[in-house]
């Protein structure tokens, strides 16, 4: 399963056989197709230590950037 993560793709994997095939309900249950393990996604990114992979300070700095682009030439600064 992937993330899509401004300017960054980062794949996630079972914390019980490191698979990267999943499929995910309407409930939001994610189950592993390998060993079937059934997670809640907010548990999975939890388990993959998400926010030990992105680097949030170039993200905003990203962003920053794009919304400067945006407003540019309406009088923002």
């Amino acid at each position: 399963m992937k993330l899509n993560i401004p300017d960054q793709q980062i794949t996630l994997v079972c914390p019980n056989c490191d698979s990267t095939f999943f499929s995910i309900d309407e409930n939001e249950i994610v189950t592993c197709g390998t060993c079937n393990l059934k997670l809640h996604k907010d548990e999975l990114i939890e388990q993959n230590n998400i926010a030990d992979k992105i680097d949030t300070n170039q993200i905003a700095k990203d962003l920053a950037k794009k919304m400067k682009n945006i407003f540019k030439g309406k009088g923002w600064k």
